[in-house]
């Protein structure tokens, strides 16, 4: 009776490590995947693009291939954002920055709300979707910041010539 006892005892307690080992490992890797997807959005002028939790938190809706493309799509829309100031902007430009400054966060937010309420099968029917939208404008944005960049290049190269031209005159 005392060995049923003890291999009962001992099975519960490798079945017990055994479960801890798991738990700890399955821990270490969400909060590595948490770390790399905040550490992805790095790279704002100087410094480190603080993460913005509600893209964090769509991101926990996402796999890791989404969560690649959710950092893209941000990043493209915050370089396009900061083209807010260029003198090149078009009134299409400024319409989509609009949408990029007040409607991406409210996408995201409403997003959110759906799947806070949703059963966790459920919750990727709305991430997915609100993430083909959000790569959808944030390719936009990359081809509106490129639109921009080139026609301010444009501006500073005629500059550039006319500061030759206004150098190379003979002062006497």
């Amino acid at each position: 009776m005392l060995e049923v006892l003890g291999a009962i005892l001992l099975m519960f307690l490798v079945v017990t490590l055994g479960l801890l080992w798991l738990g700890i490992r399955i821990a270490r890797r969400v909060i590595r995947n948490v770390r790399a997807f905040a550490g992805g959005f790095s790279g704002a002028a100087g410094g480190m693009l603080p993460p913005d939790p509600r893209w964090m938190k769509l991101s926990s809706h996402l796999d890791r291939r989404q969560r690649e493309a959710a950092r893209l799509a941000r990043e493209r829309i915050r370089a396009f954002l900061a083209e807010r100031g260029s003198a090149a902007l078009t009134p299409e430009e400024a319409q989509l920055m609009i949408s990029c400054e007040r409607r991406v966060p409210e996408l995201i937010d409403t997003c959110l709300e759906r799947c806070a309420s949703a059963r966790p099968n459920e919750r990727c029917d709305y991430a997915a979707p609100t993430l083909e939208r959000l790569v959808r404008i944030g390719e936009e944005a990359e081809a509106a910041r490129a639109a921009i960049r080139s026609r301010d290049d444009q501006r500073l190269a005629t500059m550039h010539r006319y500061f030759d031209a206004v150098a190379t005159r003979d002062p006497a």
